[in-house]
């Protein structure tokens, strides 16, 4: 169940956000004034039967990125890292260690962010965590039939969707599937199925995977336009699968 700073499936939804900031920025001829997203929310899995809590945080930018500084609750602060090949996004995700059996505190985060522009002005931006939470989300069962893997996994109740997500043997996401219906519990896909993040690099016959099952919530003030970078919540629930077996 080892969580790493891999790619959020937000990253992927709001790849045409992004560009659509990225290009208002390149038509104006004076630089744009810094403007970003923020985001934090939690996330839960379970170990050894122990329910388990850790902090994710995630900056969306108009322009390069130089730093990102977050200060919350109880004095907490912390540092985020730009995603790979991209300056524009910052994030921090829970290694294995990072998680404790006690939930991360509500309250106002502040995100200092600051640009590579010369002389610009950081900007501080206040997200607020919310107290709701999810149940641990638990997959009942895994098998192939007609060449697709097939999940069913225990219904979370308040979750507002979930998402199916495999991982291959260096802990790189190659599916991530559309947003599923809360009153759904199965899911199946195969290689003909859209999903796959580089459809040169799709599963193998006989080669092992990260299989995850994640329960969403969003903020209590999230609509259907801004939600991808409103989360509250995650549950994630997670298994190896043999491709094929």
């Amino acid at each position: 169940m080892m969580m790493t700073k891999k790619m959020m499936w937000k990253s992927i939804l709001l790849l045409l956000l992004g560009t659509a900031m990225v290009t208002s920025c390149v038509e104006d001829p004076e630089p744009a004034p810094l403007d970003a997203i923020p985001d934090v929310f939690i996330q839960k899995i379970v170990q050894d039967d122990v329910e388990m809590y850790g902090i994710s945080f995630w900056v969306l930018a108009n322009k390069d990125l130089d730093s990102v500084l977050v200060s919350g609750p109880d004095n907490g602060e912390w540092k985020l890292e730009a995603e790979e090949s991209n300056n524009r996004v910052y994030k921090l995700s829970p290694e294995l260690n990072d998680y404790s059996d006690t939930i991360p505190p509500s309250g106002d985060y502040n995100f200092k962010i600051s640009s590579t522009q010369k002389d610009e002005t950081p900007r501080n931006i206040i997200d607020k965590l919310e107290e709701k939470e999810l149940a641990a989300v638990y997959i009942d069962t895994t098998f192939f039939d007609n060449g697709k893997l097939n999940i069913e996994w225990i219904h979370v109740e308040s979750a507002d969707g979930y998402f199916i997500r495999l991982y291959d043997d260096a802990d790189k996401m190659i599916f991530m599937s559309q947003e599923i219906d809360n009153e759904d519990t199965e899911y199946s896909f195969g290689l003909s199925d859209s999903g796959w993040i580089d459809p040169g690099k799709k599963a193998t016959n006989g080669e092992e995977y990260k299989l995850e099952v994640v329960a969403i919530l969003y903020e209590s003030d999230a609509t259907s336009g801004n939600k991808n970078y409103n989360v509250q919540f995650v549950s994630i629930a997670s298994t190896e699968k043999t491709w094929g077996n």
